[in-house]
């Protein structure tokens, strides 16, 4: 138990510096995702060609062909042009967005046994995220630039909970 708290204390302090550094960096940031995705893309381009992923039966080889064709392509011009990479980064995580606050506004109705101040609230921050996904989507370059931002936000917040985690104040949480 202890090897795991050693583990996620020295992970916390990874993601801290990590998200530190893209926010220093945010360039260099923006350049490692669009480099990044672009090899995940080739990878997993070539692992549907062949495949390896989810649609791997014989009556869907042409569009296992295609589909393995298209992420290919797609890595590649991530790989060679990093700047329309970013770009289309910036659009990929604005339809991200947009998708899932409309997800969030369809849980809204799941929970109506909510009442009060706290539906409303959801539901606001909802239709506020929904509009702010639309605003991106409509200007990637915002998108794009916020992007190593959100990043390094994150690994700054994952990286305090895997710290506190693996700290002594820790303890108290798996008890």
């Amino acid at each position: 138990m202890k090897n795991n708290r050693f583990f996620d204390l020295l992970l916390g302090i990874a993601f801290f510096v990590l998200g530190i550094m893209a926010l220093n960096r945010p360039g260099t940031t923006l350049g490692f995702l669009v480099f990044f995705f672009g090899i995940l893309a080739v990878i997993r381009g070539i692992s549907t060609i062949f495949g390896f992923g989810a649609i791997n039966n014989k009556e869907s080889k042409g569009l296992r062909i295609f589909l393995g064709l298209l992420d290919f392509i797609v890595g590649i011009l991530f790989l060679t042009n990093i700047i329309r990479g970013a770009l289309f980064l910036g659009i990929m995580f604005s339809v991200w967005f947009m998708f899932e606050s409309i997800g969030n506004l369809f849980l809204v109705a799941r929970f109506s046994k909510i009442k009060g101040l706290s539906k409303w609230l959801i539901l606001l921050f909802d239709l506020i995220s929904f509009a702010f996904a639309i605003m991106l989507l409509f200007n990637p370059l915002i998108a794009t630039l916020a992007l190593p931002k959100l990043v390094g936000f994150s690994a700054i917040a994952f990286g305090i909970v895997l710290i506190i985690h693996g700290s002594f104040f820790g303890n108290n949480m798996t008890k």
